[in-house]
């Protein structure tokens, strides 16, 4: 094993860790923007360093050796200890430094209940040093992501809340039913019943969501999406109804390619969560920008509104 660990040493990991997340060589080449041989090289490299074999790669596929687990395990516990030493190096400073990684599900941008943005640009004008990831991902995908640390924090729709994960509803989305131009349905939308709705095929989502159908209607799922593009997508093809959010949909509905099936009975807000780990101490990166966060989403006046009409309200700004 290692005697002395190198900056280079700390590359050749960096590169193990993107292949492992990926699932293999191939797909790893994307996100670290070289060849595959490249890859192959920098792997090769790296076990001859740790002398142990790390991975089998060939026809049968991509697959970690039970070292290879181990040494990943490791690695990821030695770049959130590299992290942890730059945000106290940094405070040290007065200053923050470190990454701060987010995940979000895709399509929020457009969503004029979030504001993210303005989260992000005041987080940076306070602390211009800390490198800022942010990545699309699954509902699914972003909820394991933060659980094993990848993502300090996601932003998205949750169908299952895990015991590990602390979750705060930071705004809504509403969800609509819609159907394409050329569907049976698409020419009297306005007039749809619920009885309509049987037996039409169904664009499914590929994680859990909270599709509200009433009791009794049949849905036949023969497509799967995993992302709402994807859903976008088998709805324009005019064969599939599907959910989306409204303000998603509103480019197409006013090119009067999709139009909304039974809005007012099936129609839903569907909450945006933010999802954190359960810790007793947040580290201070994600501490400040949770401060921005909740500021943006969260203004005093919308808290006074929610107490004076007796709705549940939580401290989520900070005194000073």
């Amino acid at each position: 094993m290692l005697a002395n660990l190198s900056e280079g040493d700390l590359r050749l990991l960096r590169v193990f860790a993107k292949v492992v997340e990926a699932g293999g060589f191939s797909a790893a080449q994307i996100e670290l923007n070289v060849s595959q041989s490249t890859i192959s090289t920098h792997m090769t490299a790296l076990e001859q360093r740790l002398r142990v074999r790390l991975c089998e790669r060939g026809r049968s596929g991509f697959k970690l050796t039970e070292k290879g687990t181990l040494i990943y395990e490791a690695s990821q516990r030695l770049f959130a200890a590299i992290d942890a030493f730059r945000t106290e190096a940094g405070a040290a400073r007065t200053c923050l430094l470190g990454k701060l990684t987010i995940g979000i599900v895709d399509n929020l941008a457009n969503n004029p209940n979030c504001h993210l943005h303005e989260a992000l640009a005041a987080f940076n004008q306070a602390a211009p040093e800390v490198q800022i990831s942010l990545q699309i991902a699954a509902p699914t995908e972003l909820e394991r992501a933060v659980l094993e640390g990848r993502f300090d924090l996601g932003l998205g729709a949750c169908g299952q809340h895990s015991p590990y994960l602390h979750y705060e509803d930071l705004f809504e989305e509403r969800q609509v039913l819609y159907c394409g131009r050329g569907h049976a349905l698409f020419d009297r939308h306005e007039a749809v019943t619920v009885a309509d709705l049987k037996d039409q095929q169904f664009a499914r989502r590929a994680y859990a969501a909270p599709n509200r159908f009433p009791s009794g209607i049949r849905l036949t799922s023969t497509a799967i999406a995993d992302l709402m593009e994807s859903v976008a997508i088998f709805i324009l093809t005019g064969r599939y109804i599907g959910f989306l959010p409204a303000h998603f949909a509103a480019q197409w509905v006013a090119e009067d390619r999709m139009r909304p099936l039974a809005e007012k009975k099936l129609g839903y807000q569907n909450p945006i969560y933010l999802t954190i780990r359960k810790t007793e101490q947040k580290p201070p990166i994600l501490e400040a920008f949770l401060k921005e966060l909740y500021r943006a989403h969260r203004p005093a006046e919308t808290v006074a509104v929610r107490r004076k009409a007796g709705k549940p309200v939580r401290e989520l700004i900070p005194a000073e």
